[in-house]
């Protein structure tokens, strides 16, 4: 090849590097959302390794509507017998006043009742935050070669934001996990270098 022809397929692999980073982009926030899920939801951990903030175990009140089903309120309310173990306080005076029960193994104990796993934080009860955290950039946003993952609806973005702030930050990346991400860059750009043969 000669060095004309070096530059001119030099200028195509530019091209094509340019027409192509919207593509590479978008499998990169996949494969950052894939990480994210694996060590968030799967191990509990922050990007930094470290463990997020253990579910509470300070008592809480709950009534019967604190429950998702009447088969989870049941294990709590469910007979006159459970009913009498449980101490209780009132909220209120009058009419608008409301019994509720002390759940004293807090959250975490709420989250067994319902059969949720409690060895790690992982931002599942529902679901829904998770279901809703998606890629959330356009594609000239790809095509400058910047990706972003959020929620997108309102009331998921919030719950994402009260995670946040109470556990720590769930969408942050290790610096390994940035490495597999550049060097997975690096290889997508490596391939658009061969296909020119170069």
């Amino acid at each position: 090849m000669t060095l004309p022809e070096y530059n001119k397929t030099l200028g195509k692999v530019a091209t094509d590097i340019a027409t192509k980073q919207g593509e590479i982009m978008v499998r990169l926030a996949t494969s950052a959302l894939t990480f994210i899920h694996e060590r968030v939801i799967e191990k509990g951990e922050m990007a930094d390794g470290s463990k997020f903030p253990a579910y509470s175990t300070s008592p809480m009140l709950v009534g019967g509507k604190s429950f998702p089903t009447k088969s989870v309120s049941d294990k709590v309310f469910g007979s006159k017998e459970k009913r009498k173990q449980l101490e209780w306080r009132t909220l209120g005076e009058g009419e608008g006043a409301k019994r509720l029960a002390i759940l004293q193994g807090g959250y975490k104990q709420w989250r067994q009742l319902m059969g949720r796993q409690t060895n790690h934080v992982d931002f599942s009860v529902s679901n829904e935050m998770w279901n809703d955290i998606n890629i959330i950039s356009n594609t000239g946003d790809h095509n400058q070669g910047i990706a972003v993952i959020g929620a997108r609806k309102d009331s998921e973005k919030k719950k994402l934001a009260g995670n946040t702030s109470r556990k720590g930050d769930i969408l942050d990346l290790s610096p390994s996990e940035i490495d597999d991400l550049k060097l997975t860059y690096g290889l997508e750009v490596l391939n658009i270098f061969k296909e020119r043969g170069l």
